[in-house]
């Protein structure tokens, strides 16, 4: 059986990996990757009714990778991630998934060489029984 982080984990990557050409999509991101990336970053998942619930609210976050002095490569990654998932529904083995954005913001990269997305989804897990 799939806990529900590993179901949101699966999604992401196959849904963004499939649905985003400009930029690759990685969970453990190897050392020489070009830029730009799309990185399935860290997941928290909080049970609805106490710890020994099976269905959970998860908090995603994806963080997108770019170079260059313009903003918008970075920018229009997010939107084609939040095309690709939010607002959406999926079946992931037993687990019924809903997605939805909680913010998004696109900053300059500490070194000024490129651009760093953070899109936070909020996805509801609930298991089929």
């Amino acid at each position: 059986m799939t806990s529900a982080t590993a179901a949101t984990e699966i999604l992401a990557y196959e849904q963004l990996s499939a649905g985003i050409a400009s930029a690759a999509v990685y969970q453990d991101v190897p050392d020489d990757a070009p830029l730009p990336l799309v990185i399935i970053g860290d997941l928290e998942s909080v049970p609805f009714a106490g710890s020994d619930d099976p269905d959970r609210r998860i908090t995603l976050t994806l963080v997108v990778l770019t170079e260059g002095d313009e903003r918008a490569p970075c920018t229009d990654l997010q939107e084609q991630i939040e095309a690709i998932l939010p607002g959406r529904s999926f079946t992931v083995g037993e687990w019924n998934l809903h997605v939805s954005l909680e913010s998004s913001d696109a900053a300059l990269s500490d070194d000024g060489s490129g651009y760093v997305g953070t899109t936070i989804l909020t996805i509801l897990a609930f298991r089929e029984d």
